[in-house]
């Protein structure tokens, strides 16, 4: 063989490095069927463009006869890589068998053995010569095609031509990023291909030479630019597509003009036409008694709104999503309407507010029944109570054996008369019948009352109780009464849940500008509570655990109602803990206490 140098050879050799380059880029993602076939569609061009840039260097008829067809080595392959990267792309995998594909490898495989024996039947090709152009400086193949080549043209550019079409359709429906791989895609392909066609018809840019080739190095940068800048091969259509298809949700696409473009099999069942019938027709031809909402379809760029259709079965309760289509520009070209039924949904929560109601009716009744019953409860056991204390002083001097037992009957019905006083309070609370009597006083005569009422408690477990009050305070506006039970029921909780530590009642004023107020805190050196505990702290009946009721007692609404009391005077309960070193729940009141209803 006889090489020499042209330029014509450098625009397919760079084909070449380019094809190689970009099938290096998706390389790592070749378990992919999509890569894969690409992958096959770039091995082609590379085959091609090295023979072709081989053939255009090489000066004799026999080198540039084998040359010319070695590239059908590559050239062959490549339009069935085309159509299945095309149905790969586009999600019709489905065709991706035998029968798309066996008769047109069957009329490629006589071509391929029609041009390894070309030189016996001349069926591919007429016997080739060696011309040779002065003006270019080129040596060239003289001779025309065959009828076995052009069955090969025919297998080759039809598919190449169905594959282009679903590109093309794919590219119409898609959005931007997906349009944008779409025409990458179609420039990288139809650039060879129009080249191709240039050459085969003689109407070649250049005399004598086949630029097919020279196209691929211009579709190579199209191709790198769709991988690199709009993400081919990380996000695909087809993926899209079987979304849109197989969602419960009806989806609707409009055109500028309200018309309808697209629908999913959902929005068919949902109007109950077939596609064909719904297609081309206005949105507001379905939604005739919703103009208000056909019209904001060409104001706003998005709208969210509920919907109510009668169509004889019931009222149905549809979600309507309505968000833009833009072009590259920023136009909207149209709208995506995706509709969801709620009609379930609605059925649930009018059965769910129905069950709410007769509960919340239930316990107001129930409340209401234990607040009014509050002198029947209370007075019989006022009576034990009296006539038990009444015994124990006449027994103390006649039959000292019986005064213990006559103290315990009165220990348990002054237990009993708080438990229900508690209940009574919570049941009052929750049925919104407790009076509130604000008047101005003293906040520190109300905590030196509690102190000595809850000292002999605290002494009891060995304790000491603290009582530090920080600055001048004045007067506060709120319930006295209340005020003293909140007090009370959180220095208790802290004699009960310590032993041989400090429980300490701080006092001090919270000088808030926007809300002036007082702070009550009640430290002790107990128990603790646990983090887990604390968030259903103040829940009616609910203790730390079952083991602390069971050892300190108690029916845990001491808390609940102290919570209820400071938020019915504006005011809060926090506390911060920890486990085995103590807690501190500290009020908060506002200096002046508005009545609730005022």
């Amino acid at each position: 063989m006889s090489w020499y140098y042209t330029p014509y050879a450098i625009a397919p050799s760079v084909a070449m490095l380019i094809s190689l380059v970009v099938a290096a880029m998706v390389w790592r993602r070749r378990r992919l069927a999509l890569v894969r076939a690409f992958l096959v569609l770039m091995a082609g061009t590379a085959v091609w463009s090295l023979f072709n840039t081989l053939e255009m260097s090489n000066a004799t008829l026999a080198g540039q006869t084998i040359l010319a067809r070695c590239q059908y080595f590559g050239i062959i392959p490549m339009p069935f890589a085309w159509l299945a990267f095309a149905l790969i792309y586009t999600g019709r995998e489905r065709l991706l068998n035998w029968k798309t594909f066996a008769l047109p490898v069957a009329l490629q495989l006589i071509v391929i053995v029609g041009i390894i024996t070309d030189g016996l039947h001349h069926l591919v090709w007429t016997p080739f010569t060696l011309e040779y152009d002065a003006a270019v400086g080129l040596f060239y193949l003289g001779g025309s095609f065959g009828p076995l080549w052009y069955v090969h043209a025919a297998v080759s550019y039809t598919q190449i031509m169905i594959g282009t079409v679903l590109i093309f359709r794919s590219l119409l429906r898609s959005p931007p990023l997906y349009r944008s791989q779409s025409v990458a895609l179609l420039i990288g392909v139809l650039l060879p291909w129009v080249a191709s066609v240039l050459f085969v018809s003689g109407n070649s840019p250049l005399p004598h030479v086949d630029v097919t080739p020279i196209a691929f190095a211009f579709s190579g940068v199209a191709l790198a630019i769709g991988i690199t800048r709009f993400q081919m091969f990380t996000v695909v259509p087809a993926a899209r597509d079987a979304v849109i298809e197989s969602m419960g949700d009806a989806v609707i696409v409009l055109n500028s003009e309200r018309r309808i473009v697209d629908v999913n099999p959902a929005a068919v069942q949902m109007l109950e036409l077939s596609a064909p019938q719904i297609i081309g027709r206005t949105i507001g031809m379905f939604l005739p008694d919703h103009k208000d909402l056909v019209a904001r379809l060409g104001q706003q760029e998005s709208a969210t709104t509920e919907l109510t259709l009668d169509r004889g079965r019931g009222p149905e309760y549809y979600d309507v999503r309505v968000s833009s289509l833009k072009d590259g520009r920023g136009r909207i070209t149209g709208r995506m309407i995706v509709v969801r039924n709620i009609s379930a949904q609605k059925r649930f929560e009018a059965e769910l507010q129905h069950a709410k109601e007769i509960a919340e009716a239930a316990s107001r009744a129930k409340s209401a029944f234990l607040a009014n019953m509050s002198h029947e409860l209370r007075t019989p056991l006022n009576a034990i109570i009296g006539y038990s204390e009444m015994l124990a002083e006449e027994l103390a001097s006649e039959r000292a054996d019986l005064t213990a037992d006559m103290q315990q009957i009165t220990a348990a019905g002054q237990h009993l008369l708080t438990l229900i006083n508690d209940i009574l309070d919570l049941s009052k609370i929750e049925a919104g019948r407790i009076d509130l009597y604000m008047e101005d006083f003293d906040p520190l005569l109300i905590v030196r009352n509690v102190a000595a009422t809850v000292e002999p408690l605290v002494r009891q477990r060995g304790n000491r109780l603290e009582l530090q009050l920080d600055g001048a305070f004045g007067t506060i506006h709120a319930d006295p009464t209340r005020l003293r039970q909140i007090l009370l029921n959180l220095l208790s909780n802290a004699a009960k849940f310590t032993a041989h530590g400090v429980v300490t009642l701080r006092v001090s004023r919270a000088d808030d500008e926007v809300a002036p107020g007082f702070l009550f805190a009640v430290s002790d050196t107990g128990i603790g509570i646990s983090a887990e505990h604390l968030a259903r702290l103040f829940q009616p009946f609910t203790q730390a655990d079952s083991s602390t009721t069971r050892r300190y007692g108690g029916t845990g609404l001491g808390l609940a109602i102290s919570q209820r009391f400071s938020a019915l005077m504006g005011g809060t309960i926090t506390v911060v803990s920890t486990p085995g070193q103590g807690s501190t729940f500290t009020v908060r009141l506002p200096a002046t206490v508005v009545q609730p209803g005022d």
